[in-house]
């Protein structure tokens, strides 16, 4: 009998260790996530298209100057193209379309979430944009690219094609800030059909444009 309180006591102590043991423990604080690299583009949310007047100036020839509200680029068209500015997570666009209402297309796009971009990710973060904003089809695979060129003022070009959109474009992408971490692209694009004067005002609000 004796044998068996010591037992009985002995395993009371290791049960009281045990349990003292379990109840001091705290699982170990993980290190904080960063947050990831801008590498998606955003999804393309429906939002309502307002009929604003953009931040302009009268120019000769019946052109106006659209200055980006945040003041990053500014270039010239024709006052009687349409202008349209929506919004979405992280993003805001400003469009001006041709008086017909298909031909042609002239778009500037900013993102920023806050995150710097890298040289490296930046190639790849356009070609996401352009499928979002720019395919025919909505998914990967429609749009091909078939240039690509480094601009003297640092900027990146893209030239690509809409398989089954039967519309060509250009993108002009660069990011902007102290820590690189506004996304600014300038695209146009235009139907297989548009006639000489609208490739020719697409090409000279292409020339224009500068950083007011």
């Amino acid at each position: 009998m004796k044998q068996y309180r010591m037992l009985f006591v002995f395993a009371a102590v290791l049960l009281a260790v045990s349990l003292a043991c379990g109840g001091s423990s705290e699982p170990a604080a993980e290190n904080p996530t960063l947050p990831p690299a801008p590498t998606n583009a955003p999804a393309q949310q429906e939002q309502p298209q307002t009929q604003e007047q953009p931040q302009q100036q009268t120019t000769d020839g019946g052109l106006v100057t659209f200055t980006d509200e945040n003041g990053l680029a500014a270039f010239d068209l024709p006052g009687d193209w349409t202008y349209s500015h929506s919004t979405g997570e992280n993003y805001y666009v400003d469009r001006f379309t041709t008086p017909d209402g298909a031909s042609g297309f002239m778009e500037s796009l900013v993102y920023s979430d806050g995150t710097p971009f890298v040289k490296s990710q930046k190639g790849q973060f356009a070609l996401d944009l352009i499928n979002t904003f720019y395919s025919a089809t909505g998914q990967v695979g429609d749009i091909k690219v078939t240039g690509d060129q480094i601009m003297p003022d640092g900027s990146e070009r893209l030239e690509w094609v809409s398989k089954s959109g039967g519309y060509s474009g250009m993108t002009f992408f660069e990011t902007r800030g102290d820590d690189n971490s506004v996304f600014l692209m300038l695209s146009a694009w235009w139907m297989d059909g548009a006639d000489q004067a609208t490739l020719d005002t697409i090409n000279n609000a292409i020339a224009s444009y500068h950083i007011p």
